[in-house]
């Protein structure tokens, strides 16, 4: 309203109510997919029509890096995820010769207050010794790279999926 706009559009909604399949209930399964998939749709579908008439936007989806090789006991989670993806490289080509860019932003491990007492101390130190950067993510790591995505600066760079997690996935 006060600028008469929409310019970017960053999606980044996400819950995990995850275990093993055969613990998972449809219920939980259904919860996580509504989220982090469909309400991605919803939102880009939404506002897809604003940027149309604009001629222009940048659209950045939140994705995991376990969307590419499975997160053990995260299945829904993992699963809605690589539909990101997915619907991440369909809108840029849906869009793209509307000037309507879409990108997908994958964060690596990233350790905040909020969650370090819920990542064993086992799983920190795997991922560390594989993280090429040497320390975990931060949130503004992962705040850096939709900023670039969602900026004017990344004009050409629309389809993307973008890893960002210190070089873990160059294994």
């Amino acid at each position: 309203e006060a600028f008469g706009r929409i310019d970017v559009l960053v999606c980044n909604a996400g819950i995990t109510r995850d275990g093993l399949i055969m613990r998972l209930s449809e219920a939980d399964f259904d919860a996580v997919v509504d989220t982090n998939l469909k309400g991605t749709f919803l939102c880009m579908k939404a506002l897809s029509k604003i940027m149309m008439k604009q001629r222009t936007g940048s659209i950045v989806n939140i994705g995991l890096m376990a969307s590419v090789a499975g997160d053990l006991g995260s299945t829904a989670y993992a699963c809605s995820k690589a539909a990101v993806d997915m619907l991440t490289s369909s809108v840029a080509l849906q869009y793209g010769k509307e000037n309507i860019r879409c990108n997908c932003v994958r964060p690596g491990l990233v350790v905040t207050p909020q969650n370090e007492a819920h990542v064993p101390q086992q799983l920190k130190d795997i991922f560390l010794s594989n993280i090429e950067a040497n320390r975990y993510g931060c949130p503004d790591d992962i705040a850096q790279a939709c900023l670039c995505c969602a900026s004017d600066e990344s004009a050409y760079v629309t389809g993307q999926i973008i890893n960002v997690d210190g070089g873990m996935n160059s294994h």
